[in-house]
């Protein structure tokens, strides 16, 4: 996993919630150069979609140029995609919805008023309670410990988590996946999402990992079937 990738991704304007976390749970997956490699279907199955989703919002993120695909054989078997993350260099006011600004469409200009009263603007709380709502799920997609989710998001709707502080929130959650805290005996020490968040656990400073310790992250092993089709059957 790169934090790097991770705050990029999570910065990283793309028009559609389920497109950013197809795009978060890329980087979650890659290296430092951005590079991963996970089947469809295991996209799928951890951002709880359908393959056939995951394959849109993934076509539809090379063409804003936020990744590019490279198709590789092994044989006479089709292998999963090598992804390369180029964050850097996407074009996210391209997207629909990316760069629209809210109450408005590509035309709209503020509003001019010929009386004594003062102009009332639109107001944009409903854009900031879905932007929140939407980050929140990220969130928790992320987080190992998945109880008591209703608890977490009342947790979250009180903190209120500015663009800032959410960005701040992810590369700590990245560091804490790879404590030694959490990744000792299985992960049973990681606390749920709700106390970590009420108490500003996102502060502490912990032991990193040890050398030949596995992160616990709630992804499965992965395995030769989730990156390889079976016979002529496509991996992607």
């Amino acid at each position: 996993m790169s934090m790097d990738l991770m705050v990029k991704a999570m910065k990283t304007k793309v028009g559609n919630p389920l497109r950013k976390l197809v795009l978060v749970k890329l980087a979650d997956n890659a290296s430092d150069q951005g590079e991963c490699w996970p089947s469809y279907q295991h996209i799928a199955d951890q951002c709880e979609i359908s393959r056939t989703t995951v394959k849109v919002h993934v076509r539809e993120l090379e063409k804003a140029g936020f990744l590019r695909r490279e198709y590789r054989r092994k044989g006479e078997l089709n292998q999963s995609n090598l992804f390369h993350l180029e964050l850097g260099s996407g074009a996210s006011a391209a997207l629909p919805g990316a760069g629209a600004a809210p109450g408005g469409g590509a035309s709209a200009a503020p509003r001019t008023s010929h009386s004594s009263e003062p102009v009332k603007e639109p107001k944009t709380l409903c854009t900031s309670d879905v932007e929140l709502a939407e980050a929140f799920e990220v969130f928790w997609k992320l987080y190992p410990n998945k109880k008591s989710k209703k608890d977490a998001r009342k947790a979250w709707e009180k903190l209120k988590p500015s663009a800032e502080l959410r960005q701040t929130l992810m590369t700590a959650l990245g560091s804490h996946r790879v404590s030694r805290d959490w990744t000792k005996d299985d992960g049973q020490f990681v606390p749920m999402a709700s106390t970590w968040l009420n108490g500003e656990r996102w502060t502490d400073v912990l032991k990193p990992g040890t050398a030949n310790g596995q992160a616990f992250n709630s992804l499965p092993d992965h395995t030769p079937d989730m990156y390889q089709g079976g016979g002529n059957e496509p991996a992607f």
